[in-house]
C-alpha cells in the first residue's frame, strides 16, 4: 500500500506537465510498482546472460506497453536486480546492480525517471555542512581554469544558484563544478561510475546529488563493458594511458565489468527536468557517443565543457572536428579555454560551448589566456583509479 501510495503522489505532482500518451505510461508505474523486485546474486564470471539482457525481450515488453497489455506486462516480466561484487586494487569490495527491465524502457519513460529518483540519486549534503576536503585549495575558482572560464567569459560573476551536471566527477574534488558550488551556491548531478572514486564522492559532503553509473551511448539504458582502470591505451610509445572509462582497446579483462548506463535525460528527468547551466563532459574519449545520444528537443543545456584532446583516439568514429560540427548543428558556438593546454597530446584539453541565445544574453566573447594559481591539486595523475 505505502508503495502505491508513493506512485500516487509522483503522479501528482507530474500531472501537469504529462501528454496524454505519458498518463498510459504512467499507469504502468502503478502496476510495476506493485510487482516488487528480485535481487540476483551473481558473480562477475557468471555474466554470460548479459547479451539476452538476462532473458528479458525488450521487444515484447515495448509491444506490450504499446498495447497498453499492463496486466499481460505484470505476469510476464519483472524488474530484477542482477546483483555482483567487483575488488578493485586495494582489495576493498564494492557492488554493482543491473536492472535489465529498465533496458526496455525509453530514456523519458516516467518509471525510469521514479527509479532514478528514489532509488539510485543520493540528496545532497546540507547546503550549511562543511566541505571534507584532502585539499581545500580545489574549492577556489581561481585554481580552476575552467570553472573561472565559465564564470567569468560567460555568465560575467553574475549566475548564482545555478545547476550543472558532471559526466566523469571522479572523486568530486579535482571538480569543475566544486568551484561554483562552493562559491556561487551552484548545485546540480555529479556522475561517476567508478566504485572507488564514488566512495571518495559521498565522503566530500557536495551540496550536489550523487549517482553511481555512467551517461549512455544508446536512446535507453543499456549495459556496457566499462574498464576500471583505463579505458585504452593512448600512446603505446609513451605507455600512456587514459582514465577510467568504456572499455576500448583493453588487452586485459580482468579490470573489466559489466555496469549499466543511463541516458542524459533519464536522469535529468528524475530531478524534472532542470535548466543545466552548464554539462562538463568528461568520459576519457566517448564524449561524442554521449552527445550524439541525447535527444536534444527534450534537455535545456546553455552550456558544455567538453573534453576533446583524445577525441578519435580511443573511439575510432570520433574526431575533434566531429565533435565540433555536431556542437554547431546543435546550436553551439565554440570558445576556447584559457591555459587549457595539454604538453601531453600538444592540444587543449576541452572546448567550451555555448548557445547561441546565451552568447547573446551575456554578450559572450573570447578572452585572452590569464595566469592563475599554479595549484599542484590540480594534476589528476596521482589519481589511484579504483
Amino acid at each position: 500500500m505505502l508503495q502505491f501510495n508513493n506512485s500516487y503522489i509522483f503522479v501528482r505532482k507530474n500531472l501537469r506537465r504529462i501528454s496524454q500518451q505519458q498518463l498510459k505510461t504512467f499507469g504502468a508505474i502503478l502496476i510495476f510498482g506493485s510487482l516488487g523486485f528480485l535481487t540476483v546474486e551473481y558473480a562477475n564470471k557468471d555474466l554470460n546472460t548479459v547479451a539476452d539482457n538476462f532473458g528479458i525481450d525488450c521487444s515484447e515488453v515495448r509491444r506490450y506497453k504499446k498495447a497498453g497489455l499492463y496486466e499481460e506486462s505484470r505476469r510476464r516480466f519483472k524488474d530484477v536486480i542482477v546483483h555482483y561484487k567487483i575488488i578493485n586494487l586495494k582489495d576493498e569490495e564494492h557492488n554493482i546492480d543491473l536492472r535489465p527491465f529498465l533496458n526496455c524502457l525509453d530514456a523519458d519513460d516516467p518509471y525510469l525517471a521514479h527509479v532514478i529518483e528514489n532509488e539510485m540519486l543520493l540528496p545532497p549534503a546540507p547546503n550549511n555542512s562543511e566541505y571534507n576536503l584532502k585539499n581545500p585549495g580545489r574549492k577556489e575558482i581561481v585554481n580552476n581554469h575552467q570553472a573561472l572560464d565559465i564564470m567569468e567569459m560567460v555568465y560575467k560573476n553574475k549566475l548564482k544558484n545555478g545547476f550543472f551536471v558532471e559526466a566523469g566527477a571522479a572523486d568530486c574534488e579535482f571538480s569543475v563544478s566544486l568551484p561554483l558550488e562552493a562559491n556561487y551556491g551552484w548545485t546540480g548531478i555529479l556522475v561517476e561510475a567508478v566504485p572507488g572514486f564514488f566512495k571518495h564522492c559521498k565522503k566530500v559532503n557536495r551540496r550536489s546529488y550523487l549517482i553511481n553509473t555512467c551517461l549512455g551511448t544508446d536512446t535507453h539504458p543499456s549495459f556496457m563493458e566499462f574498464n576500471m582502470q583505463s579505458s585504452g591505451t593512448l600512446d603505446e610509445k609513451k605507455k600512456t594511458r587514459a582514465m577510467a572509462g568504456f572499455n576500448s582497446n583493453s588487452k586485459s579483462k580482468k579490470d573489466v565489468y559489466t555496469i549499466q548506463c543511463f541516458p542524459l535525460e533519464s536522469i535529468l528527468s528524475a530531478l524534472y527536468n532542470p535548466v543545466v547551466n552548464l554539462f562538463v563532459l568528461d568520459v576519457e574519449g566517448f564524449e561524442f557517443a554521449i552527445l550524439r545520444a541525447i535527444d536534444w528537443s527534450k534537455v535545456n543545456i546553455e552550456v558544455l565543457s567538453v573534453e576533446v584532446d583524445i577525441a578519435g583516439v580511443l573511439m575510432k568514429d570520433s574526431s575533434v572536428e566531429i565533435i565540433r560540427d555536431f556542437m554547431k548543428s546543435k546550436g553551439y558556438q565554440r570558445f576556447t579555454h584559457r591555459n587549457d593546454f595539454n604538453p601531453s597530446t600538444g592540444k587543449n584539453l576541452n572546448d567550451l560551448y555555448v548557445r547561441h541565445d546565451i552568447v547573446e544574453l551575456y554578450d559572450v566573447v573570447q578572452l585572452p589566456d590569464k595566469s592563475t594559481v599554479d595549484d599542484p591539486y590540480l594534476d589528476g595523475s596521482f589519481y589511484d583509479v579504483v
